[in-house]
């Protein structure tokens, strides 16, 4: 299933505030990059082994107010969250990493 994209700052602050206690995983991606186009393909394969977590993505062409507003030079950069604060971040597609960091918060 498609990762649901996030928009703008309304809809990110939306989607953070109705988490709950859910972990929140939202990764800047570009559909033009290499890199980010085997991380999504890793992330939808992770929203299914991993339901209590909420994935999201920001195409970085499309939003260029959220890149600003989080000081994205390059993609990919994902950020993790729970209960609103940020847990990690991770950048660049490590997959490794943001598998353990997933996992810990699991």
């Amino acid at each position: 299933m498609p990762i649901e994209q996030i928009h703008n700052k309304q809809s990110m602050e939306g989607v953070l505030r109705g988490a709950g206690e859910k972990p929140v995983s939202i990764s800047f991606i570009s559909h033009k990059c290499g890199h980010c186009k085997r991380l999504m393909t890793f992330l939808e394969s992770q929203q299914q082994k991993m339901p209590n977590i909420i994935f999201k993505i920001v195409d970085v062409n499309a939003s260029k107010e959220l890149m600003a507003e989080f000081g994205i030079n390059s993609v990919p950069v994902t950020f993790i969250y729970k209960n609103g604060i940020l847990i990690y971040q991770v950048i660049g597609a490590n997959i490794e990493l943001l598998l353990n960091n997933l996992m810990e918060i699991y």
